[in-house]
């Protein structure tokens, strides 16, 4: 089901940007695009898969890693804070890497598109 889409991602609690998108939202799983990168929010396995055309980086409570295309190589992180929760229409995700500074927080508020 397609999903209007209001995305606010924070670095430390501080507003990196806003974001309108459409998303395809079906099974509890999120799925989206911006200009640079894809992005699937599965809630059921609370998986989180950013992607690109360099890497791709997948978080989960317990582990993350980053695949670097380029070279075909995956490498271990470190999950130092990580919390996705959600409501009928949004979610939330936070979480620190060991090779970040500063947490990550994206809110995502879902609407129905009403389609003619």
């Amino acid at each position: 089901m397609k999903k209007e889409l209001l995305i606010n991602t924070y670095e430390n609690n501080i507003l990196l940007f806003k974001e309108n998108l459409i998303g395809n939202y079906l099974n509890n799983t999120l799925e989206y695009s911006n200009e640079v990168d894809s992005f699937l929010i599965d809630l059921n396995k609370k998986i989180f898969i950013k992607e690109n055309l360099e890497s791709i980086l997948k978080i989960t409570s317990n582990k993350s890693y980053i695949t670097i295309k380029e070279i075909n190589k995956t490498f271990d992180l470190e999950v130092i804070n990580y919390k996705l929760t959600n409501t009928k229409n949004s979610i939330t995700f936070e979480y620190l890497l060991e090779s970040k500074e500063n947490p990550l927080k994206i809110e995502i508020e879902m609407s129905d598109i009403n389609e003619p």
